[in-house]
Formats: structure tokens, sequence, C-alpha cells
């Protein structure tokens, strides 16, 4: 499944028809009738969904459920150009959700932000004299309205998703790990997801943007136990992973193009009823018309498990050999700014970047604790150090009250510590006041490409309130 590379990044989960969010619980990786789960958990897998409105309650049944939500406030946003000023905006996001039990959600939505404090330099092109142009200026900025569209579970033999990606995973994460496509405020695509699986295979498609030529990956995930075996004991024991992954770099601006691919192996050194522990093994080229191709590898060892008491936790920790220009997980957290800016603000972007060969350390720990019912906190720190005394790291943060009547989210990027740092942050809250009556707050940074290929850094804040019906 995708989410973190093992276990489980850092989520509240909430569909819509899942109205307070909680960890999604997905079966070990043992209990499928098919092949393991391509993230290779034995607990909790999530991901940082739109959520549903909060404090909503679960349809529930096999009938259709239906639910709407506006929101309205106010939201301050730089206007882009270096140098420029601080725009103010009325925002306005009206959404409606169709739902027909477990296996088929859809919410469709517009976030719509009407210029009211226009600061120079002055727009004179917005939609209406109003509507802010920059986000409906491409074919894939139509992606944004459609907040989310699933079909299936996972685990079934089809499983799609549609909605924008907010930490990506394909499998273990060696080529796509922990990716988002919404840090761009100009840029607003759909990301895809299509998950198939028979027998001893589990193939998923991704693409970043389904509207345009941007990231597509995909991963062959093969059970070698039950493809020589009938003996349900030897199953997900030993797996093979094949992953591929393309940027075309031709949407949300125009960056070098980027491929790359992966063979990994996963060993079950341990499987008991609360832990589980493998060996991970891998290795990844990097493919270029101009260079010969770069390789690197890895070897590491991951654990998952559930205490007594219910919290679940995940680690990971890897060494790897990479550099040049190949290193595992290119298309990360930080990607969408890096294809312009490696490291900094102005430097060369990561597919032209050369580091120094050598190796490299990866450690990942996650930790759920509680559910709907009680105070939920999740967590996740990714970091990786690299051996020219270069540090990424990536730290998410969530928590909920019962009910879901408050709801906060945090995620803070650091990239190119001890080289050429830079940083992004964002922050959600959202607070239940009546049944159908909310206050929302964000904040963070914001990132714009400038026509020479650089970065200018902004700071957004917005707030307001919102009202909602479920069905």
């Amino acid at each position: 499944m995708t989410g973190a590379p093992l276990f489980a990044l850092l989520a509240l989960v909430s569909t819509q028809y899942e109205g307070s969010s909680s960890v999604e619980e997905v079966p070990s990786e043992g209990e499928y009738s098919s092949p393991a789960s391509g993230q290779g958990s034995s607990v909790s897998a999530a991901r940082l969904d739109e959520p549903a409105p909060p404090g909503s309650t679960r349809t529930g049944g096999e009938g259709f459920g239906f639910s709407g939500q506006l929101e309205v406030g106010g939201l301050s946003l730089p206007s882009g150009p270096r140098g420029g000023g601080q725009d103010f905006f009325a925002r306005v996001y009206p959404s409606l959700g169709l739902t027909h039990g477990e296996t088929f959600v859809l919410r469709l939505g517009a976030n719509l932000r009407f210029r009211v404090v226009d600061e120079a330099p002055t727009r004179t092109d917005d939609y209406g004299g109003g509507l802010r142009r920059e986000d409906w200026d491409e074919l894939s900025d139509f992606g944004q309205v459609v907040r989310m569209l699933r079909i299936g579970q996972e685990g079934r033999p089809v499983y799609l998703r549609i909605e924008p990606f907010s930490e990506e995973t394909l499998g273990r994460g060696y080529l796509v790990n922990r990716y988002s496509n919404a840090l761009m405020p100009d840029y607003h695509p759909a990301g895809g997801s299509l998950t198939l699986v028979k027998g001893a295979v589990r193939a998923e498609i991704l693409a970043s943007d389904v509207l345009a030529a941007r990231i597509f990956a995909g991963e062959a995930l093969l059970d070698l136990g039950r493809i020589a075996s009938d003996d349900a004991k030897r199953f997900d024991r030993f797996l093979l992973r094949l992953s591929a992954a393309h940027d075309a770099g031709r949407a949300g601006g125009t960056t070098p193009d980027l491929t790359m691919a992966s063979v990994g192996g996963d060993i079950a050194l341990y499987k008991g009823e609360r832990l589980r522990t493998w060996a991970l093994v891998g290795g990844g080229a990097r493919f270029t018309q101009a260079h010969t191709p770069n390789f690197g590898g890895l070897l590491g060892v991951a654990f998952e498990g559930q205490t007594a008491s219910g919290t679940q936790i995940s680690v990971t920790v890897q060494g790897r050999r990479q550099g040049g220009r190949f290193r595992f997980g290119m298309f990360g957290s930080d990607y969408e700014l890096g294809r312009f800016s490696g490291v900094g603000l102005s430097e060369t972007p990561i597919a032209d970047e050369v580091l120094p060969t050598g190796f490299a350390g990866y450690a990942e720990v996650s930790v759920a604790k509680g559910s709907a019912n009680e105070v939920l906190l999740l967590g996740s720190v990714a970091a990786q150090y690299f051996g020219f005394g270069r540090t990424d790291t990536d730290v998410s943060a969530g928590f909920e009250l019962p009910g879901g009547r408050t709801r906060a989210l945090a995620r803070v990027v650091l990239t190119g510590l001890g080289d050429r740092p830079r940083y992004s942050a964002s922050l959600e809250l959202r607070q239940r006041i009546l049944n159908h009556f909310y206050a929302w707050g964000s904040g963070g940074t914001v990132h714009f490409p400038q026509p020479d290929g650089t970065l200018v850094r902004g700071v957004t804040a917005g707030a307001g309130v919102g009202v909602d019906f479920q069905r």
C-alpha cells in the first residue's frame, strides 16, 4: 500500500464515509489472500488525506451517502515575483461528496481565492477582475476539482485513487518516498494511483499529475514464496520489488527530466503476532542521455510492531552507497522544490545535481497511538545523512481529540543542512464549535519558481469558518 516506506507516515486518515480521523488499519502481509502490501508494514498505513468535515459522522451501510461543505475566510499570500508584496484574498471552498458503502468515494470541490488587496506588482489579468488566475492557468490546475476519488479498497484486486498527494510512497520508497505534489501555490494537480493484485503479483502505477506529463512510476511486487509453493507458511517471506520512475518535467514549470529504476528484496527474519523484522537489500540506477548510468545499493533492517496497549511503532535503518547523479528516494518530500533548485533557492536543479560518491545513512521512525474514541497521536521522522556532511530531514506530527472536534497537523522539511539549506513548513488547525459549524486556521511557507529557475520563499496564513452536513 502506498504510504510511508515502512509503516505509516503520520496522518489522520479521514474519508468521506469516515468522518472522524483515525488510523487506517490494513491487514498484515500474511493475512492477504494475495501478495503482501507494497509498503511492507504489518501495522497501519496512513496518509495525510484531505480531511472530511471535522466531527462529521460515518454514514455506514451499503447505500449512498451525501455530504456538503462550505468554508470561507481570509488568506494572506505573497504576490510571487521577487520583491513582490503580500496580497490578501477572500477564500471560498465549496465541496460536495458522494459515497457508496466502503468501496466508492467521490468528493468534488474548488479552492477559490479572490484577490481583495493587490500589492505591487499589481495583477490585471485575474478572472472577472478578482479570481486568482495562477490557480487556474494550466490544464493541471483543473485536477484540483477532484478532491478525492476512490474505487475499491486496499487489498482487493483493483484499487484506484485520484487525489492530491501529501505524503506518497511507492513500495519501500527507494524511488518515490514521502512525496508531495501540493508544495507550489500556483500548481494544483491531482495525483493518481492504480493497484492491481493477482495471485503472487501486486502491481502499482502512480502518476503525480493525471492531466500532464509529470512523474510516472510503477512497481511490481513478487511474492517468491507463493510462486514456489502452496504452503501458506512460505507466503510473504521473500519479496522481490522491481520499480521504475520518470519525470517528464512538463507541468508546474518546465524542469529537466529524470529517469530511475531499482530492484529490491525483503526477507522476513521474524514474524510474530506483534512484531515483524525484515532484512532489506536493494539497488538502483539513474539513466541520462548525456552521461553513463550511475548506480547505488543499500542494506537495511525494518522493525514493525504493536505494543500491548495498541501503540504502533515502525523503525527502519539503512546503509546506502550512492552519489553522482543517483540517490535513493530522489522523488521525495521536497522534490517539487528540488526540481528547480536541489538545495537552497538558487542552485542546480536536482536532476543535474552531482553529489560526491560515498555512503549515506537513512533512518525513519513512525508512531501511532490512540483511536477515534480517544486522543489520537501520530508522528513520523525521517532523516538521511550523507558522508560529506549534508543532512535532509522530514518531520510530521498530528493529533486529534476524541470525536474529531479538535485536529492539528504539522510538517517541517529541512533540505541540505550543512550545505545550502532550505526549509518548508506547514500547520493546519481545525476546531468544531457546533455540530455543523467549525473554525479553521493554516499557515506556513510557500515557494514561487521564477523565470530564471530560482525560487522565492514567502509565508502564508489564513483563518475562517466552515459549515457542513452529512447524510
